[in-house]
């Protein structure tokens, strides 16, 4: 079931594809620290990844591909109703989906019948036709924005959703018999961000607003939004955040990140007003030390940051 790296490279570039490229050259304590804490009871483990049950009805899928298995590449999950269950995620690969079906219909006994993309990105997206090629119906949900994002990838093949939220619906409920789940349209990481949300037990599935440990990708980033996005994401002091990279946590676990992110938007700021190119501030900048160490998958990463901030307080598109 292993995906190569080229053929995950070849998938389409994004946030995951940088892991899978530079994690090669990451030191192997990095690599075999990287989301190695479970949280929940672990229920199934490949090379790739882990299922981790947090309750009864209620998994997270945390992928571990700097092994060199690539199979998965994003966090994702599972949750269970009485009529319905909902997949977060499609992954980096078919196969990735086709393992997260498999592992359903052999434990409860059905497979996914909805099937959540928190963004468009490939490493959450590309993968999730692993689902339709098992029998049974299913819906494959996005907002309408990440839906023509796709559509624009004419670069990358996979399926599309068919079920999208509407323009203008900050929140739709899915009813999957006795347990409720919540899409929350969000913006900051991409244009059209979603995260996925249950009360009971309260988690929160965050997609590639939050990282745990990693420095984030900026590439499609809206830096200010981003942060307003992050801080409503984490408001619920009591839940279980599932972030889009790493292992899981819950928010004082996060306080650093959210921290981070307003040293890098506070750094950028500064050298923009000053004059500095963000090539120029970039080089120069260095997380401090109480902060934490945050795991970079390309050295480009500072200053991908910096342009975006640099777009933001320049009153561009990004």
């Amino acid at each position: 079931m292993c995906t190569s790296r080229r053929d995950f490279v070849r998938a389409g570039l994004s946030c995951g594809a940088y892991l899978a490229t530079a994690g090669f050259a990451l030191p192997a304590s990095v690599r075999s620290a990287f989301a190695a804490r479970p949280r929940g009871i672990v229920r199934a483990t490949e090379p790739w990844g882990r299922i981790e049950e947090l309750a009864e009805g209620v998994y997270a899928i945390v992928s571990t591909p700097l092994g060199g298995d690539f199979t998965t590449i994003s966090n994702g999950g599972l949750v269970v109703g009485r009529d319905s269950i909902l997949a977060i995620e499609g992954y980096g690969s078919p196969a990735g989906a086709r393992w997260v079906s498999d592992f359903a219909e052999e434990t409860l006994g059905r497979r996914p019948t909805h099937a959540v993309l928190t963004h468009y990105h490939g490493d959450h997206s590309v993968g999730q036709g692993g689902y339709r090629d098992r029998p049974g119906e299913l819906r494959v949900v996005s907002t309408s924005e990440t839906l023509r994002l796709l559509e624009a990838d004419t670069q990358t093949e996979r399926l599309l959703p068919n079920m999208v939220l509407q323009d203008g619906e900050t929140s739709t409920e899915i009813d999957l018999g006795g347990r409720v789940v919540r899409l929350v349209s969000r913006e900051g990481h991409t244009s059209s961000d979603v995260t996925v949300e249950i009360d009971e037990p309260r988690v929160t599935w965050c997609g590639d607003l939050v990282w745990k440990d990693m420095f984030p990708n900026y590439v499609d980033a809206k830096p200010s939004r981003l942060m307003r996005a992050v801080r409503a994401t984490l408001g619920d002091v009591g839940a279980t955040f599932v972030p889009g990279h790493g292992e899981m946590s819950d928010r004082a676990g996060l306080q650093n990140y959210v921290e981070m992110l307003e040293h890098v938007g506070d750094a950028a700021t500064e050298a923009f007003r000053a004059g500095q190119s963000a090539a120029e501030a970039s080089a120069e900048y260095t997380i401090p030390e109480s902060l934490g160490e945050f795991v970079r998958f390309s050295p480009t990463y500072y200053e991908v940051a910096f342009n975006a901030w640099y777009g933001d307080l320049g009153g561009g598109d990004r």
